[in-house]
């Protein structure tokens, strides 16, 4: 009898923890100045393992899944800097435009996760970022710019992304010229 109410009440308190978690609530878009994302002299290497894209920090463009609704980011790898520039005398360039230079492949794509934190430049102040948040990001890729402050405008600038357990768990929009 008692193994019958240890079962019941174990079913009970993982029913409770899932319900719990399952209540996800996206924060709200403050559109608050915020400070722009960091970088530092590359960023993390593409691993997809078992078709998911391992925990790191990449470089990535959003790449608006057509008639879906929802926004995943393309996510390669990128240099900067002097790393930038040893990386390209290294492959035959002259030298990295823009003090910066992204590998294309291998490449993956991921989903960004509905709790994520979003920022985004402000397209003509490089160093200011808004604090938005993910249905606000699908929103601006729509077209949707309503609630934004007064003289932002979309711009589809990259964006450098934190990639948790297969999801773009933050992504910090990245001016570039």
């Amino acid at each position: 009898m008692v193994t019958g109410i240890r079962r019941s009440t174990s079913v009970v308190v993982v029913m409770l923890l899932l319900t719990a978690c399952s209540d996800r609530t996206p924060p709200a878009a403050s559109w608050r100045t915020v400070d722009p994302p960091t970088v530092a002299t590359e960023t993390d290497d593409i691993a997809v393992n078992g078709g998911t894209l391992g925990d790191g920090v990449y470089w990535a463009e959003v790449a608006p899944v057509s008639g879906s609704g929802d926004t995943v980011f393309h996510v390669v790898k990128a240099r900067f800097g002097k790393t930038c520039e040893a990386w390209a005398k290294d492959n035959g360039l002259e030298f990295c435009a823009n003090d910066y230079a992204i590998e294309n492949e291998p490449d993956a794509y991921v989903a960004l996760d509905e709790l994520a934190s979003v920022s985004v430049a402000k397209h003509d102040d490089p160093g200011t970022n808004y604090s938005i948040n993910a249905d606000v990001l699908k929103g601006l890729v729509r077209g949707d710019i309503d609630g934004s402050p007064d003289g932002y405008a979309w711009v589809p600038f990259p964006f450098v992304v934190t990639v948790t357990n297969g999801y773009v768990t933050a992504a910090e929009q990245f001016w570039v010229p």
